[in-house]
């Protein structure tokens, strides 16, 4: 199994995974945060799903003896001496059935910029050289169009309903 080195890289973005140190941080230190990421992280991080209780949510699922989350941080590569800026962030959850499920989130002055299909696309070319081919699912709300967008854009199919109220599902097709 080859898995890329970190930070993954895109075109324009760097994606480092998340730890609980730095989840911590997230929660208790945005100073330290910043300082850690060693980027610029806007006013009005985190994306609005992205809760305290969410991210206490993943910091629980770090410290499981079978870990269940691995998540990055995209962080958006600027000109000259500047530095990066925090953007959005993505990663997956593990099933008891093996598959995986993918989610992401972009601050809303990031959005509509192609940074979560470019992201979304390495964290796929991740997962393909990370597990044995799992099933990807993804879960959004049929409103979302901008997020059902970037699933189509990576190979994603839809399949119906989902598991909450108002949800509908994706799968990835064809995974490598």
């Amino acid at each position: 199994m080859n898995v890329p080195a970190f930070p993954l890289r895109t075109e324009r973005l760097d994606l480092l995974p998340a730890t609980v140190k730095l989840y911590l941080l997230e929660l208790h230190d945005s100073s330290g945060f910043a300082a850690a990421l060693k980027a610029d992280v806007p006013v009005e991080w985190p994306p609005e799903q992205i809760s305290p209780e969410v991210i206490e949510e993943f910091i629980g699922r770090m410290k499981a003896r079978d870990r269940k989350i691995w998540s990055f941080y995209w962080l958006l590569r600027q000109a000259g001496p500047n530095l990066p800026v925090l953007v959005g962030s993505g990663g997956f959850l593990a099933h008891e059935s093996g598959g995986l499920e993918i989610g992401y989130s972009v601050l809303s002055g990031h959005q509509n910029r192609g940074y979560a299909t470019e992201a979304v696309s390495s964290m796929l070319k991740w997962a393909s050289s990370s597990f044995e081919k799992p099933r990807i699912i993804a879960y959004t709300y049929p409103h979302l169009t901008a997020s059902i967008r970037v699933l189509e854009k990576n190979g994603f199919v839809f399949r119906g309903k989902g598991p909450e109220d108002g949800t509908i599902t994706y799968e990835l097709a064809n995974y490598p």
